[in-house]
């Protein structure tokens, strides 16, 4: 009889476990040449193979994952793996039920398994591996928005948008974005001010600017924060609480991850010419 593993659990040895907005991210490892047993998942979630191999039997079928593959697993689905000889380094992505409903509502079912092996996808799933592993204020809306625009892909894989000019309601939510650089933002609230689902509302935005709405908020912020820097006025600590930051440290992170330069290092090279240099001031889009 397999093995059901209930909400939250995984094999391996656990890196990082982190909750967010429904979802249940875990990252681990297996030892080269390990066998899981053949077993399912409460949950559906999605599996990203962030390096070595191994080979997958799920029902009458098998297959080769290797690094960059992204397998999408529905809840109940019966499978076992073999490692291969490096070692599997691996970020599962689970669902809370109410994510399934929300995906069947705006798209369809997600109630077969799924395999993306490079492509748009891909590079989805490279992006959400790294957002994972951080923890700036935009990291949640980046991993909740990228996992949308990945279990559409897993819903329909075929589904193509046929519009080509940018909606109203995007451009009012990239207002409000820019009003509320102060504070916290969740995918769907930005859906629900837009009236659109959240489906909708992240292709729609990966589609017309190149980039999940997590990366837009986040350039945004640090892009508040640089005219802020031009203020001699205001201490770090100011410009850090003005721009949404946790403290003044997650600040200087953030901003020498992205600009290159700690704030400091960067108010000093602009002053004192920072007002007549407005111009020459770092957008990051």
């Amino acid at each position: 009889m397999p093995r059901q593993l209930t909400a939250g659990r995984f094999f391996g040895a656990t890196l990082q476990h982190r909750r967010l907005s429904g979802l249940t991210l875990v990252e681990s490892v297996h030892p080269a040449g390990s066998t899981l047993p053949r077993h399912s998942h409460e949950r559906a979630y999605f599996c990203i193979n962030e390096s070595g191999t191994y080979v997958e039997r799920y029902g009458r079928r098998q297959r080769t994952c290797s690094e960059g593959w992204l397998v999408y697993h529905p809840p109940g689905e019966v499978h076992s793996e073999r490692h291969g000889p490096t070692g599997v380094r691996a970020l599962n992505v689970e669902l809370e039920g109410e994510w399934l409903g929300q995906v069947l509502h705006a798209v369809g079912p997600l109630d077969q398994p799924a395999e993306f092996r490079s492509g748009p996808v891909g590079a989805l799933a490279e992006r959400l591996v790294d957002e994972s592993r951080r923890s700036d204020l935009d990291s949640a809306l980046a991993v909740e928005s990228l996992t949308w625009e990945i279990l559409t892909a897993c819903a329909n894989p075929c589904r193509v948008a046929t519009d080509t000019a940018a909606p109203r309601w995007l451009r009012d939510a990239r207002d409000l974005m820019d009003i509320c650089v102060h504070e916290p933002l969740s995918l769907r609230r930005l859906a629900r001010e837009a009236g659109v689902h959240p489906v909708h509302f992240a292709a729609t935005f990966r589609r017309f600017h190149r980039m999940s709405v997590g990366e837009f908020v986040r350039r945004r912020r640090l892009e508040y924060a640089c005219e802020k820097l031009d203020d001699p006025t205001l201490t770090m600590a100011e410009i850090a609480h003005d721009a949404g930051y946790a403290d003044q440290s997650h600040f200087t992170r953030t901003f020498k991850r992205y600009i290159g330069v700690t704030p400091g290092q960067y108010r000093r090279a602009r002053s004192p010419f920072s007002r007549s240099r407005a111009a020459d001031r770092p957008r990051l889009d």
